[in-house]
């Protein structure tokens, strides 16, 4: 046989046991994976490394179809408001203007990296200094760092004149070479990004030459995910999936939307198991995004209501759904009968997950023999951990929700990097900026055709590269004031009434670690985003005030209540007011100058008052909320562990931007994919025991301690029953069906659970002819 023919062969074998998108499910996996962003798919990747685990990724949102609006950069903002954005709004926000906020997040095959900004940084050493501090040994600088590079493959800019105009070095001891995500420079820079860094340097901020290094905080020229040959968006899945879409070990669905997690012997969410057939929603909000909004605007109309925000609708429940809730009460006496709450030192352990296509859409569940794995993000994490009965317990009873873990930190502790729109429109026309591309059909066009015939041109670059992380000092002339207006609060003063005494332990722990950034010339108080046409829009970097999301029904459609409480403490809006005035000074300066800005918005002279009513009117979210299922001590209000296992659980975690205890000064995309590398090390190295028990004697119990559901199975009637529910005809075809013939043996192979799906043949039998029924009746 000749060697091409020998290579052909293998890959015809290897296309054969393949594993397309929305491959029909098993009935049971090692792993469940819940949400495609980038750190879902980056934990499905690396867990499903192991061939000899089949992993599923369940993602709510659809896959990309490679759209231009997706993959070039220069049209980064045009998906705010699309089907690849969940469309989500906050409640009113009070400390403002009264107006809700969008809250805009990714909502797709690859989350926010579809829709974001493309900006890619880590934040300082000191920013994770501060998350030792909060009791999360192994989570430094140094712990990461090999994980940050094990996320990339950077490449530096080829042309050494662009580099030396925009101050671009590469520190090569902190990039990886090798990583899924395409880290680069684009082939066109903007040259006001230049002159940007000049005026900064007038006035004492220095320039970090490579941002990533976790030294200097000052003007950064930010690398994106960029794909250095075709100039295109690197997403989690171009990074993550694509490459290995043919692991015969990897399922992933999308377009399906977990209700709730199963736990063994315990109860489950009624609510969140029945369909409601008049309602047609998918769990994305009403929010009417803006396309093009990502770097302003974002209140959203007092005349729009979120579906969060109104009293959710009734649930009718049909006939044959009554009928089955007291079929299922009679055969799964076990499984649904009302259980105490755990305490955090009891050991409940996850079983599976309910999903569905849309509320209309009869539920499925699916089961997991290792662990399961939460990352839908900072808004959605906690709102399925809440359905599922882990979260604060006043809040879950209210909803007639059984508390199964009580942990008050579930959804408090919100906080995001908020953005004020500042701009001051350039008019020296010998500089081109971003804006053109939306103004002059001309240069449009022209902008097209270099892009799509060469790959250069602005379209290559997004309206945003040269950024500032200013620390406050440097700009506020060596002044502490505002650092030390924050140290004369108590921890409770500026948190929401009620607020659980372990959040506010929490919280007066952040307190005074946050006082220190704010106040240390080498830590970054705030962002200036420059976006190349006079915007100089400001960010603030260490947020004091703190949200919550809740439920706002126990229906898991509905979108949850955000309330990011937005300027509640009043710090933060000293910090923007500093960082307009520190603008006005750089509008002045010999380099700035030179680009004959025009003061706009806010006013020209306006005073604190009339700053802080501008405040109140734009300021929205930078697409960074975290810290809603914090890493940090339960008795401060933590959520996960450091190994981010949900406190009261032994196999249920979380991996997502909502497990971070205190923001770093960085945009997060980078962040994320270093928290997820790091967890699936800490996910194999808990699972490398369980696994060499499972193949020994598949009748032990698992050895390890943090993995247990072997040894605390549910009754083989409810595994059996949750393996093989049949699916009604509006559920996604693909969802349940029998594994396809071309699967590999690998692929089949039957998880340990199995055994007690056959258990109960004539239980099954029944159960699905009663289930089948409800579609014609």
């Amino acid at each position: 046989m000749s060697l091409a023919l020998f290579a052909l062969l293998a890959l015809l074998a290897r296309t054969a046991q393949s594993l397309p998108l929305n491959s029909p499910l098993l009935p049971s996996y090692d792993y469940i994976v819940v949400g495609g962003g980038p750190a879902g798919l980056t934990i499905a990747n690396r867990l499903s490394e192991d061939p000899n685990v089949n992993v599923l990724l369940l993602e709510a949102g659809p896959a990309d179809s490679g759209e231009p609006s997706i993959k070039v950069p220069g049209m980064i903002g045009d998906n705010i408001g699309s089907i690849y954005d969940w469309n989500l709004s906050s409640v009113a926000q009070t400390s403002l203007n009264g107006a809700p906020r969008l809250m805009s997040q990714g909502h797709g095959l690859g989350g926010g990296t579809l829709i974001n900004g493309m900006l890619w940084n880590r934040g300082g050493i000191g920013d994770y200094d501060t998350w030792i501090a909060l009791g999360n040994n192994g989570w430094s600088w140094d712990d990461l760092l090999p994980y940050f590079k094990k996320s990339e493959t950077f490449s530096l800019i080829s042309s050494v004149e662009l580099a030396t105009q925009f101050s671009i070095e590469e520190d090569p001891t902190v990039h990886g070479h090798d990583g899924p995500v395409h880290v680069s420079f684009p082939h066109y820079m903007w040259n006001a990004s230049a002159v940007l860094f000049s005026a900064l340097n007038e006035l004492g901020v220095p320039t970090a030459y490579d941002p990533n290094t976790g030294g200097i905080a000052g003007a950064s020229f930010l690398p994106l995910n960029l794909d250095p040959e075709t100039q295109s968006r690197s997403t989690a899945r171009t990074a993550y999936y694509d490459p290995v879409m043919a692991r015969p070990n990897l399922w992933v669905s999308t377009g399906q939307y977990v209700t709730q997690i199963l736990f063994a012997n315990a109860s489950t969410n009624t609510n969140a198991t029945l369909s409601n057939e008049h309602d047609t929603s998918v769990g994305q909000g009403s929010s009417p995004g803006t396309s093009g909004s990502i770097y302003g605007g974002g209140t959203v109309p007092s005349n729009m209501s979120d579906s969060a925000n109104s009293d959710a609708p009734p649930v009718k429940r049909s006939r044959l759904g009554g009928l089955w809730a007291v079929i299922e009460r009679a055969i799964m006496p076990r499984q649904n009968a009302a259980a105490a709450p755990s305490t955090p030192s009891a050991s409940l352990t996850a079983i599976g997950v309910e999903y569905a296509a849309s509320s209309q859409s009869m539920r499925l569940n699916v089961i997991a023999t290792r662990e399961v794995i939460i990352a839908a993000g900072a808004l959605h994490s906690p709102q399925i951990l809440m359905l599922s009965g882990i979260g604060p317990a006043s809040g879950l009873e209210a909803l007639d929700v059984d508390v199964k873990v009580e942990l008050p930190g579930v959804g408090s502790n919100l906080h995001d990097h908020a953005q004020v729109w500042c701009w001051y429109p350039y008019h020296n026309a010998s500089y081109p900026n971003p804006t053109m591309l939306k103004t002059n059909r001309t240069y449009a066009n022209e902008a097209e055709i270099e892009y799509w015939t060469y790959k250069k041109g602005p379209l290559t670059s997004s309206a945003v590269d040269g950024v500032a992380f200013s620390p406050l000092p440097l700009i506020m002339n060596g002044s502490i004031a505002i650092s030390d207006t924050a140290a004369a609060q108590t921890a409770e003063q500026y948190l929401a009434a009620g607020t659980d005494p372990t959040v506010i332990a929490g919280f007066d722990k952040q307190l005074p670690l946050l006082i220190k950034a704010l106040s240390d010339a080498s830590m970054a108080g705030y962002e200036i985003i420059n976006t190349n046409d006079g915007g100089l829009t400001v960010g603030n970097m260490r947020p004091l005030s703190r949200g919550t999301v809740s439920l706002s029904s126990s229906q898991p459609f509905d979108p949850p209540l955000i309330d990011p409480r937005y300027g509640s403490n009043p710090v933060d809006k000293q910090v923007l007011v500093a960082a307009m005035r520190f603008n006005q000074r750089l509008l002045t300066t010999d380099s700035l100058s030179h680009m004959n800005p025009h003061q706009v918005s806010p006013p020209a002279n306006a005073t604190d008052d009339e700053l802080l009513a501008y405040i109140d009117t734009k300021l929205q979210t930078e697409y960074h909320p975290a810290g809603t299922c914090a890493m940090m001590p339960i008795e401060l209000g933590g959520v996960v562990s450091p190994e981010l296992l949900v406190y009261g659980t032994s196999n249920l975690r979380v991996v997502d931007s909502s497990i971070i205890p205190v923001l770093p000064a960085a945009h997060l995309q980078a962040v994320v994919y270093g928290i997820a590398e790091k967890a699936a090390d800490i996910i194999k190295a808990a699972n490398v025991d369980s696994a060499t028990t499972e193949e020994t004697s598949s009748h032990s119990a698992a050895s390890s301690t943090t993995l247990s559901p072997t040894a605390t199975r549910a009754p083989s009637t409810t595994l059996s029953l949750a393996a093989t529910r049949a699916p009604s005809t509006t559920s996604s075809p693909t969802a349940a069906r029998a594994p396809s013939t071309t699967s590999s043996p690998t692929a089949t192979r039957a998880p340990s659970t199995t055994a007690a799906a056959k258990a109960a043949p004539t239980l099954t039998t029944f159960v699905t002819l009663v289930q089948t029924l409800t579609v014609y009746v």
